[in-house]
């Protein structure tokens, strides 16, 4: 277990300490303007992100009774992957962006689709106990798009073929290295019955929607701050935005290992084992948060001005509202994670859907008020609303339960 946790998180920050960096270089060489497109095509992707996912991972990890194979999983996420990329380009079409808006869209979106097929090997990876192997895969392909993103910069001095070298680049690690080396240990058919993916579809379709609307939910204060401000603006904030997603990104690593856990304890009606272990990551995940935004008071105008330059001046009293919505997603994802472990898909989705509404509703008012930081005042009223309640259902979902 440890190793696997050491490996998966070296794994990711490389990986997500290489995407930041693309964002520094977007930010530095292209200007605001260019990372304000960046930011569009990374948060509207990230919503589609979601079909293509499907929410299927944590209930992937936690399907101990093989009740579909590993060939089902990933038919199904061939097939999501696909609804996904068109959906997407519907809605930018839709939206009526520019050229280079569809373009840096549907490159970044097949970015993501490559990594997000990656997700579904690394989930019968650790079924099997080897996590170490997604961790080895995300150090590889976060030198790989660094690597492309030099190329394309340097040669073509574009932003939009810089992002399709990226995509083509993620893609063929995906083929080369995570599905090659995945077989090398486990035996499964690439193909199988349609008929078996679709039952895996209506069965997850909840963690699904639940996916989409969290997504949403740290999506919408952006997406409404491109439409009431500039797209400089925009690059600004999603500038300083993206280190502060260490924190969920740090968040993450310390709970995802342990969902074949909580899966155990649940199956056995171990009700004290389950609250017991999610105290004591809420109180992890807390300690770590506030470290980081200690350091955030202290340093963080210096560190925003070191890396960024003259781009972010004026901008950096966006950081602790950033920071403190960040803490407040992260443990919105993961009790949202806890209740797919108890299978409480009624619950995810009504949770999630009350905290889209509050964005929707008090995002635009907050950033008419506060500017930028509206923005992160809606994320953290949106992801605390949904986080409350999702905790509250699950202390439902144990109530009269005996300790075994």
């Amino acid at each position: 277990m440890q190793q696997n946790m050491l490996w998966n998180a070296f794994g990711n920050l490389v990986y997500l300490g290489c995407q930041w960096l693309v964002t520094v270089f977007v930010t530095r060489i292209f200007g605001l303007e260019e990372a304000g497109i960046l930011s569009l095509a990374m948060s509207i992707s990230a919503i589609f992100q979601t079909i293509a996912l499907f929410g299927i991972r944590n209930y992937q990890v936690s399907d101990t009774g093989q009740k579909y194979t590993d060939g089902t999983y990933m038919g199904f996420r061939a097939i999501t992957c696909v609804i996904a990329m068109l959906l997407c380009m519907f809605f930018s079409y839709v939206n009526q962006y520019g050229a280079r808006q569809m373009g840096a869209i549907f490159w970044f979106m097949l970015f993501r689709l490559a990594e997000d097929y990656s997700d579904v090997l690394h989930g019968i990876a650790q079924k099997n106990g080897r996590l170490d192997i997604a961790g080895k895969a995300f150090i590889l392909k976060g030198i790989i798009i660094i690597v492309m993103f030099y190329l394309g910069c340097h040669v073509t001095g574009d932003l939009v073929i810089t992002l399709a070298l990226m995509a083509i680049g993620s893609c063929a690690s995906t083929g080369l290295f995570d599905l090659f080396y995945i077989r090398k240990y486990y035996c499964f058919a690439l193909k199988e019955k349609f008929k078996k993916c679709l039952l895996l579809g209506r069965e997850t379709l909840p963690l699904c929607v639940y996916m989409f609307l969290q997504s949403a939910v740290s999506a919408t204060p952006k997406y409404l701050l491109e439409k009431m401000c500039d797209t400089s603006i925009l690059g600004a904030y999603s500038s300083i935005f993206a280190p502060a997603l260490l924190i969920q990104a740090a968040a993450g690593y310390i709970y995802s290992p342990f969902v074949v856990p909580f899966a155990g304890y649940y199956q056995k009606w171990e009700r004290l084992s389950f609250i017991k272990l999610e105290r004591k990551l809420c109180l992890i995940i807390l300690l770590v948060a506030l470290g980081l935004l200690i350091l955030g008071g202290i340093f963080g105008t210096y560190v925003l001005r070191f890396i960024f330059g003259e781009a972010v001046y004026g901008y950096e009293n966006l950081l602790i509202p950033i920071l403190f919505s960040t803490i407040i997603s992260s443990y919105l994802t993961f009790y949202g994670m806890l209740e797919v472990v108890v299978r409480d898909f009624k619950g995810l989705i009504i949770g999630c859907m009350v905290g889209e509404v509050l964005c929707v509703i008090i995002t635009p008012f907050l950033i008419q008020v506060f500017g930028a930081n509206g923005a992160s005042y809606g994320l953290c009223i949106g992801a605390a609303a949904a986080g409350i309640y999702l905790a509250a259902r699950l202390r439902y979902k144990w109530k009269g339960v005996k300790q075994c």
